[in-house]
């Protein structure tokens, strides 16, 4: 595909966006040659915009998208990464409830979508959602973001669907159809529990050949810096806040949160073969309703919720480019 090429990772440029609301990290990898435009990434319930951005050749997506001429940014949403974070992690759930609901971050989007018009000169920029960012991303480019939207790129996306494997992470353990009413602001994140996540969604033995071991020790070391509590604990953890779950809990009971026709800015779904979080019925669904006249449906075979970082990162990058190239 035209613009795509193996690149290596220099280190991102980091901006802090302040006030209105939480501190926010803004990073960003300039255009190679002239630009063509510029995309926003928005991280999902877990990894912040590290994910987007690993720095091991060929596997850093804004790193391939600057390589292909634009101007690439991600936001740490509030709680997430090098963003600000609350202070109230010790009190109990009831006084502390979960934290960074998708209608909450939609304020954090639209600062970060300002602050990329204005280091940029755009006055609409491209924007890619993944997983549960693919539903904050939803929410914005069929609202309050339609104006300032051009394309829209929604990775691993989640809309509406029953899945009785999260409603378990989610839920009551009395009652999975509950939300778990003993969710806090934010829940720890420890290296092999994430790991054990993955490797679940990777349907062979041997993991590696879907994720290089040095992609998932770059994520987890990027993930660990960014919390400076992180290394307090044992063993070491780094917080996600926990409105997320929230969110998912209603996705995944079948209870969609926003409306797909309301979306009119030609729109990517793209995920890969081998993702049981983010479905083909579910992303079927979501195409079908979604109210943009023009709109793409691409599946990435050998990968996973997490192809992003996975060896058939190449392909989702290209067709990436070649979408927002149209």
């Amino acid at each position: 595909m035209r613009g795509i090429k193996r690149v290596s990772v220099t280190p991102a440029d980091i901006t802090f966006l302040e006030g209105p609301g939480p501190r926010l990290a803004l990073r960003r990898h300039r255009a190679q040659g002239a630009p063509r435009g510029a995309l926003l990434f928005v991280h999902g319930a877990t990894l912040a915009s590290d994910l987007y951005d690993v720095p091991v050749e060929g596997y850093s997506w804004m790193a391939a998208a600057a390589a292909a001429g634009r101007e690439a940014f991600a936001v740490d949403l509030r709680g997430y990464g090098r963003s600000e974070r609350p202070q109230s992690l010790d009190r109990p759930a009831a006084e502390n409830p979960p934290y960074a609901r998708a209608t909450e971050v939609l304020a954090d989007i639209d600062r970060a979508v300002e602050a990329v018009r204005e280091m940029t000169g755009r006055d609409k920029i491209d924007l890619v959602g993944g997983s549960w960012g693919s539903i904050t991303c939803g929410l914005y480019a069929g609202g309050s973001g339609a104006s300032k939207t051009r394309r829209l790129i929604l990775y691993a996306p989640l809309f509406a669907e029953r899945n009785a494997g999260w409603l378990e992470i989610c839920g009551d353990p009395t009652d999975p159809d509950r939300l778990n009413p003993a969710l806090g602001a934010y829940r720890w994140v420890e290296e092999a529990g994430l790991r054990a996540r993955w490797d679940g969604e990777i349907p062979i033995t041997d993991k590696t050949k879907f994720r290089p071991e040095a992609v998932f020790r770059a994520l987890i070391d990027s993930a660990m810096a960014a919390d400076r509590a992180a290394s307090q604990r044992q063993p070491a953890a780094f917080r996600a806040p926990n409105g997320t779950l929230v969110d998912l809990h209603s996705v995944f009971s079948g209870r969609p949160l926003y409306d797909p026709k309301a979306i009119e800015v030609p729109t990517l779904l793209l995920r890969g073969d081998a993702d049981p979080t983010s479905t083909h019925s579910d992303a079927s669904r979501l195409f079908e309703e979604l109210g943009a006249a023009i709109r793409q449906y691409t599946v990435i075979g050998g990968a996973s919720h997490f192809a992003v970082a996975e060896r058939a990162a190449p392909q989702l990058f290209q067709a990436a480019d070649a979408f927002l190239s149209a």
